[in-house]
């Protein structure tokens, strides 16, 4: 594929790309490839499943698409991904994923500081947290926040995550509102932490648009990758781009 590439930094620092054509040109350039996935769990095949104590070697690139990279190093990826003709798995196309990765970049864990700091603050004013929707399902969980929504006037669809412990980090529960009607909800946690490559961010994401996904099982998927993920290891990282 060619690309029109400009150095950013070393190490953990993401590479800036530029992709030499659209995303149609660009996937017919790009080289196939053969992508397996390594287990499952509960029900989601698992791609990338990366010890905490480990450095990681995976990043977006040659691994997803419909994806703007970001300087992302994967830990862990779990998700119904179709994949495309190259082989590359579908990010967007995905029903419900499970992912963990690091950043190193610093406009990302600017912004990541800065919205979790204020959407964690607007779900502690709506009253309600993650485990008052765990029997309900995706799309139940949509309906409730829209009409929720609509009464107050105003856009309500946070909640606290019901955790016993933030292990550091911050975050919180998105449901969809009436700009993004299809049933969506997404569980997100994050942490910033200082190592030998700089300030670095750690997220974990849980997310579905499945609306008959119970919560209870992803949910219980999302706290399980924050225990495992709350600390991982500093290590050297390099490879990640971003677009």
């Amino acid at each position: 594929m060619k690309w029109l590439q400009k150095f950013r930094g070393r190490g953990a620092k993401a590479k800036l790309v530029k992709p030499g054509g659209d995303h149609i040109e660009n996937l017919k350039a790009h080289p196939a490839v053969d992508i397996h996935k390594i287990g499952e769990t509960g029900g989601l095949p698992v791609w990338v499943d990366v010890s905490p104590k480990d450095p990681t070697t995976f990043t977006y690139s040659g691994l997803l698409w419909e994806i703007e990279p970001m300087g992302e190093y994967i830990y862990y990826l779990a998700g119904e991904f179709p994949k495309n003709e190259k082989g590359l798995l579908r990010y967007g196309s995905a029903k419900t994923i499970a992912e963990v990765y690091v950043s190193f970049e610093d406009d990302v864990i600017s912004v990541e500081r800065s919205e979790m700091q204020r959407w964690s603050e607007n779900a502690r004013q709506e009253m309600t947290d993650s485990r008052d929707f765990i029997a309900m399902r995706v799309g139940q969980i949509t309906a409730f926040a829209q009409e929720r929504s609509r009464a107050a006037g105003y856009a309500r669809h946070r909640a606290l995550l019901a955790l016993n412990d933030m292990r550091g980090g911050a975050g919180y529960m998105e449901q969809a509102d009436d700009f993004f009607p299809s049933p969506w909800v997404r569980l997100l946690w994050s942490k910033e932490a200082k190592t030998s490559q700089g300030s670095r961010v750690t997220k974990v994401i849980v997310r579905s648009s499945d609306p008959d996904q119970i919560l209870a099982p992803i949910h219980d998927l999302f706290e399980t990758l924050i225990d495992r993920y709350q600390s991982i290891q500093d290590h050297p990282l390099s490879g990640a781009i971003r677009m």
